[in-house]
């Protein structure tokens, strides 16, 4: 499904890392493991698009990223940061924003209430205001409205981080089965969640 073939990350003089490979196979999860500052995030950042890839190649499918129109590549490499949300509005209001992107298009339309419901968001988060919502609120919503989106694959970057062990336990169930790069600190998460680790750093 995805293949990182050679990848490399540098920031300014400093390697972070090198000759990066890996493949991830559909319903697959991989753990991304290592010290904080070793470009964990900058690599999910990379996959997704936001960051040129410095040195190497990432397929989807077998196909290069720069192979795929932008948004296209998005909407199936779906990227989940640790922590975000829009400067504006409500949750509700980027659901209703997002229905108007071309890349989406077409695409069925899946609610992404009922994946928060079950990662036990409660259902008044999605009309209050991002400044508003808790760092454990914000992380399952934008979890909640990434998998609605069916995408290919989901690039998690330490998605339980602000949560408690029930959300934990909950968040886990609704992604289990899905394909995923999984950036955790937490040895036993990884114990769980993953079929493999890769270390970065």
């Amino acid at each position: 499904m995805l293949e990182l073939d050679g990848v490399a990350c540098r920031f300014g003089e400093r390697v972070l890392f090198a000759d990066l490979c890996l493949s991830l196979a559909s319903g697959a999860t991989v753990a991304v493991r290592g010290p904080s500052g070793a470009g964990k995030s900058l690599l999910m950042r990379a996959i997704a698009g936001f960051d040129p890839i410095q040195e190497g190649a990432v397929r989807l499918e077998g196909r290069a990223q720069d192979a795929w129109p932008v948004a296209e590549w998005r909407a199936r490499v779906a990227w989940v940061p640790q922590a975000g949300g829009a400067p504006w509005g409500s949750p509700a209001d980027l659901v209703a924003e997002r229905a108007t992107f071309r890349a989406r298009r077409g695409a069925p339309v899946v609610d992404p209430r009922a994946f928060g419901e079950a990662m036990l968001l409660s259902a008044r988060s999605w009309d209050q205001p991002w400044r508003s919502l808790s760092g454990g609120e914000r992380q399952r919503v934008l979890l909640a409205l990434a998998i609605s989106g069916e995408p290919d694959v989901l690039l998690l970057d330490e998605p339980t981080s602000a949560l408690d062990a029930a959300a934990t336990a909950a968040v886990e169930r609704v992604l289990a089965g899905r394909t995923a790069l999984w950036v955790t600190h937490d040895v036993a998460q990884a114990a769980r969640v993953a079929t493999a680790t890769v270390e970065v750093g």
